[in-house]
């Protein structure tokens, strides 16, 4: 047992609901598998098949989207020290990742794959079910957000052209 994986995994906050029991983020930490990344390399690829969750241990990353001309653009810059995660659409579903992860300097994640999650929950679904909940609340949410954004860009569109 890696004591200071699991210290990390509980200060997470998809995992908020089961940190308060040791036994539980022991066996979420088992099936973690730590991972380095040097400066300048890609975690994870837009348009291409995912299948694994990364949760930052070191390091610093930026997020990067594609515009339909082919530019890329910087979404966020992640830090470690902030507790963050990327990549939790893949223990749902299989589809393919919607950006592009790239380390900005020497990181460390410790990485769970979608089948060890769904393992876990098979065996344990008091562990897997509230991180489940907290994936749809994260999806949910940015549902909510990207509904406002296009009634915001069509308000615009409807003004632009009653002009």
């Amino acid at each position: 047992m890696d004591r200071n994986a699991i210290d990390q995994l509980k200060r997470i906050p998809l995992f908020a609901e089961i940190s308060g029991n040791d036994e539980y983020m022991a066996l979420l930490q088992s099936i973690c598998r730590a991972r380095s990344v040097p400066r300048g390399k890609v975690v994870i690829q837009e348009g291409e098949r995912g299948s694994e969750m990364y949760i930052m241990r070191a390091g610093r990353v930026e997020i990067r989207r594609r515009t339909r001309a082919g530019d890329d653009y910087t979404v966020v810059k992640l830090r470690a020290e902030d507790n963050v995660f990327f990549g939790e659409m893949a223990l749902i579903d299989d589809d393919v990742r919607s950006a592009t992860i790239v380390t900005t300097e020497d990181s460390d994640f410790l990485v769970l794959s979608k089948q060890d999650f769904l393992d876990l929950g098979d065996r344990n679904p008091q562990i897997a079910l509230p991180i489940t909940r907290e994936i749809a609340k994260i999806l949910a949410s940015r549902l909510r957000k990207t509904t406002g954004d296009m009634l915001t860009i069509f308000d615009a569109l409807v003004s632009e052209l009653q002009e």
